[in-house]
């Protein structure tokens, strides 16, 4: 059910490229894969590189423009890095957040966790990772490497995997210290039950981590015009104390993703 220790490269999809740290190769393959994107929703959107230098480990995570315009993610461990280009529309998120070779999609770093009132030095409550399906595997070992690389600071990645008229939205987690190992689906359907759901709120141990889907919802675009689109699984329901790392005050609550927002967004993706 879990890999407590990820690997940078677990579950590539078939067709990956490896690459050696030149900038111009780097940019031809992002170029190429840009335009397979331009007329096909599926398809490999990563890029490893191999024997990385310190300098163009800087180049990739503090130069924008390290690839002429075209939307990356980057990670890297030792010599060792992952390219993910950030293809088609509903691909186009901002990152707000870098920590230690990994860059999200998108990620919230609640108050508490500022160092400063300007520097955000703390890991992220909430992570958010995109790709197409052929990337659903190396998302969902992205997840478990959040919690990992974070020991359990990061509480909840969501998944977001599309491919032509369809979006899966799915809601990772830890398992409590004292779940069973290996975690069942038994234990899980257990966890799920509970209302809300929350996830551990004190750190752990990347190697007594087990990560799981605590909840899925499934978009298929409707086939008619005008009519909505076909929402399974709502709400997702992010628990206040494990967001905000606190917990909700007067007029606060949990943070409940219904059917009407899930068909919102979706519409901005398919």
């Amino acid at each position: 059910m879990s890999n407590p220790v990820p690997s940078l490269i677990s579950d590539l999809p078939e067709g990956h490229v490896v690459l050696l740290p030149q900038l111009s190769r780097l940019q031809l393959e992002a170029d190429r894969i840009i335009k397979w994107f331009e007329e096909h929703t599926d398809g490999n959107q990563w890029i490893v590189v191999l024997g990385l230098s310190t300098a163009t480990i800087e180049t990739l995570t503090s130069d924008r423009g390290g690839l002429e315009g075209v939307p990356y993610r980057f990670q890297w461990e030792g010599t060792t890095g992952l390219i993910k280009i950030i293809a088609g529309v509903g691909h186009g998120v901002v990152t707000e957040q870098f920590t230690a070779g990994k860059e999200a999609d998108n990620a919230y770093l609640p108050p508490s966790r500022y160092a400063q009132p300007i520097r955000n030095d703390g890991y992220p409550t909430l992570v958010i990772e995109t790709g197409v399906s052929k990337s659903l595997g190396q998302l969902r070992q992205n997840a478990r490497k959040w919690f990992a690389d974070s020991g359990g600071d990061v509480r909840i990645v969501v998944l977001i995997n599309m491919r032509h008229k369809f979006v899966s939205f799915e809601k990772w987690q830890l398992a409590p210290r004292d779940a069973p190992r290996p975690l069942t689906q038994s234990h899980i359907d257990t966890l799920c039950s509970h209302t809300p759901n929350i996830p551990p709120l004190i750190r752990q141990l990347a190697q007594l981590q087990q990560a799981y889907c605590a909840h899925q919802v499934d978009i298929t675009a409707s086939s008619t015009a005008g009519m909505p689109n076909a929402v399974t699984g709502a709400p997702m329901v992010l628990p206040f104390i494990a967001v905000q790392d606190r917990p909700p005050g007067p007029g606060e609550g949990d943070i409940v993703i219904g059917p009407q927002e899930f068909d919102e967004i979706t519409d901005l993706l398919l």
